[in-house]
């Protein structure tokens, strides 16, 4: 892990890197003795944030057992915890633990890979704000406290996601694009995936 955050450092020609993860919980080479390997990567990124190559730490994929099981090791609190969070997906467990403890919940895929800009549902509210699809889906991140991350490489798409502190979507729109959950899949669960 200290290679890794030195090795990125010099790759970025950067004295220092704002926010560094751990990626996967539980990847299937570590299933033995993962929770020891997180362990160890975290102590190595809290040291690294103590030399102040680090700016703040978090992890990514962490489900609560995940999280407990780092917590009998750790000094620092994890800043952030990144997860597959959409209306398809809301994963309310581990992001209510995460709220409990001040851990901030990002949401990656926040558009549901893309799975959502055509659901009649997003389509429809889109329509009744004069937004996008994918305005709407960062909003509803937003109003969950969720930090959204949109993937996107086209420079107007980049400048419309910017665009969704102008208007906020209902009480009704909320819940009814929280009732979407599944229409995309649902966040790969980290103790049982072959990588």
């Amino acid at each position: 892990t200290q290679q890794a955050i030195d090795k990125s450092l010099q790759e970025l020609g950067l004295d220092y890197i704002d926010l560094y993860l751990i990626h996967w919980p539980n990847p299937v080479m570590a299933r033995d003795n993962w929770a020891e390997l997180n362990a160890q990567s975290w102590r190595a990124m809290e040291e690294a944030v103590e030399a102040g190559k680090i700016r703040a730490i978090g992890v990514s994929n962490f489900r609560k057992h995940h999280l407990q099981e780092l917590f009998k090791t750790a000094e620092i609190m994890p800043a952030i915890n990144q997860n597959y969070l959409n209306p398809s997906d809301l994963q309310p467990d581990v992001t209510q633990y995460c709220d409990d403890l001040g851990i901030f919940n990002e949401a990656y895929s926040p558009l549901g890979t893309g799975g959502l800009l055509s659901n009649p549902m997003v389509t429809g509210v889109a329509k009744n704000h004069d937004k996008t699809p994918a305005q709407v889906l960062i909003r509803w991140s937003l109003q969950h406290g969720f930090i959204p991350l949109p993937k996107s490489v086209h420079g107007d798409y980049i400048v419309a996601n910017t665009k969704v502190f102008d208007f906020n979507l209902t009480d009704e729109e909320m819940k009814n694009l929280d009732e979407l959950h599944g229409s995309t899949g649902v966040a790969t669960d980290p103790d049982k995936t072959d990588f």
